[in-house]
């Protein structure tokens, strides 16, 4: 079960990873710290030596970014 839900997942997860790539490199970064890595914020902010306002905005702006581009994305191929 565990392969096949990964296999049904796999055109999604490509689509993701090429919506990462179209991100500025900051929110790239901070997006893929906090929601693939799964860090905590105070984590990020210790790794990146932001501050955590910075680190809010940046992850604010890099999902709403995402959800831009993939909605894009799904539009096009509908």
């Amino acid at each position: 079960e565990d392969v096949e839900e990964r296999l049904a997942h796999a055109p999604m997860l490509a689509q993701l990873g090429a919506a990462l790539k179209e991100l500025p490199a900051a929110q790239r970064i901070v997006v893929t710290l906090r929601d693939i890595e799964e860090l905590t914020s105070q984590e990020v902010c210790s790794i990146l030596e932001i501050s955590a306002v910075n680190q809010r905005v940046l992850l604010h702006r890099g999902r709403a970014g995402l959800r831009r581009i993939i909605e894009a994305m799904l539009e096009g191929g509908a």
